[in-house]
This record gives structure tokens, C-alpha cells and sequence, in this order.
């Protein structure tokens, strides 16, 4: 009997989680951009791409890693941000402590919220790079880098969720978190001996392991992919810790 109660409960919780996303959906067109986004970086860089060095002055080949090592970035972080903003709203509105109730938990609620758009992103990085398709990059290897990247999705919404009280809050603070791409776009073109400031920030572990795997070389690779991934789950927690305090 209590199998069968606890059945129709997670049945009753999951119900009303779905009925909740569309609510938030109809209310909030801009999270329609979780999909449209990855989806029209795509569409640039099949059409858009190939005009661009046909017309420009110089190739952008050479450069080819480097451009898919920011694209896998602005997708889950864009993602991260607007679910982080969602997330923010059903804490003010107190369905957060709802569902912390429920037999689905405070945790779950934060792993599922995360990981579902955690997942759509890996599946969508990589239909990127093979839309991308630069033959350094064909390597099971990439995969590791897809996975690291996909991080930035609970980084970005847990970063809003610990720093902001309410949306206005969250919006300001995903204003901040944009700068977050910079580093590594800047040092990019700067030189090696600067390169050391971008440690400081996660993008830049992943960019620069997409820049070493596509240079073939195999130590930077794995340095900056099992730094990367450690620095992001770090933070990850740290974030998550805030969190939980700050719910309490």
C-alpha cells in the first residue's frame, strides 16, 4: 500500500513539474532561446562561415578550433543563465520549498532543473562539432572537452541562484556572469606570458584544451581537461553550498 501511495506520489510530482515548465514557457517566450540559439549558431556556421572567407581578406581556417571553442561555450551558458533566472522565480514564488517537500527533494529538484538542460546541451555540442567538422577535431577526446563545457550550464544557473535575491537581482548578475566569455576571446590574441590571468576563469580551461587537442598536443590536452573539469566542479559545489545555506 505505501508502494502504491508513494507511486501515485512521484506520478502527482511529476504532473504538476511538467504542467509547471509549460506554464513557464507560455509566460516567458525568452527560454524558447535554449533551443533556438544552438540552432541558429549552427545555421551561421553552415552558411555563414563559407561566405565569410570566401569575401574576406584573410582565411579563418587556422582559426577554425579556436571559433568552435567559444561557440561550445555560448550555448550552455546562455542556457545556464536562463535557467538559473527560472529557477530564481520559482524560488520567489515558493516552489522551490514546494517541491524540497516532495518526495522528489530540494536536491533532485536542483539535479533535475540542471541536468535536463545539461543534457540537451551535450547532445547539441555535438551536432556542433560535427557541423563544424575540422578533421584536428574528429577525436574521441573532444567528447571529454563537450562534457566539461556542458558545465557551465549549473555553473551560470547556480551562480545566479547564489548571488541574487530575486529576478532583478538575477538579471543584473547574469549581465555580470556575460564578461565571463572574455578572457579567453582576449587572450587568444594576446601573448603566451598573459595567458596564465585566464586560469582564474572556467571558459578558459575549455577553450584552450579545444586549442591543445586541435595542436595535437596530447599533456596541455590533458592538463587543462582534468584541471578544467576539477576547477569546474569546485566551483560547482562552492556555488551549491551558498545555495543551500541561503535557502535555509
Amino acid at each position: 500500500m505505501n508502494i502504491l501511495d508513494t507511486s501515485r506520489g512521484g506520478e502527482m510530482m511529476w504532473q504538476a513539474w511538467l504542467s509547471l515548465d509549460r506554464k513557464q514557457l507560455l509566460r516567458d517566450p525568452i527560454f524558447f532561446m535554449a533551443i533556438l540559439l544552438p540552432l541558429l549558431l549552427m545555421l551561421f556556421i553552415a552558411k555563414g562561415l563559407p561566405w565569410f572567407e570566401s569575401v574576406a581578406p584573410f582565411s579563418i581556417t587556422p582559426h577554425i578550433p579556436y571559433l568552435l571553442s567559444i561557440f561550445l561555450l555560448l550555448t550552455p551558458i546562455t542556457v545556464g543563465m536562463m535557467v538559473g533566472l527560472m529557477m530564481l522565480e520559482e524560488r520567489d514564488e515558493s516552489l522551490v520549498t514546494y517541491f524540497a517537500i516532495t518526495p522528489l527533494g530540494k536536491g533532485r529538484y536542483v539535479a533535475f532543473r540542471i541536468g535536463i538542460p545539461l543534457l540537451i546541451n551535450f547532445v547539441l555540442s555535438i551536432v556542433l562539432v560535427i557541423v563544424f567538422h575540422d578533421a584536428a577535431l574528429m577525436r574521441w577526446e573532444v567528447f571529454l572537452h563537450l562534457i566539461t563545457s556542458s558545465l557551465e550550464t549549473p555553473l551560470m544557473a547556480l551562480a545566479i541562484l547564489a548571488f541574487a535575491a530575486n529576478r532583478l537581482e538575477g538579471l543584473a548578475v547574469a549581465k555580470m556572469l556575460n564578461f565571463i566569455l572574455l578572457p579567453p576571446i582576449i587572450l587568444y590574441f594576446l601573448a603566451d606570458k598573459w595567458r596564465i590571468f585566464g586560469l582564474i576563469v572556467p571558459t578558459y580551461w575549455v577553450s584552450e584544451g579545444i586549442l591543445a587537442l586541435s595542436a595535437d598536443s596530447v599533456v596541455k590536452f590533458w592538463g587543462f581537461w582534468l584541471g578544467g573539469t576539477a576547477y569546474h566542479i569546485l566551483l560547482i559545489w562552492l556555488l551549491f553550498s551558498r545555495f543551500n545555506r541561503l535557502f535555509h
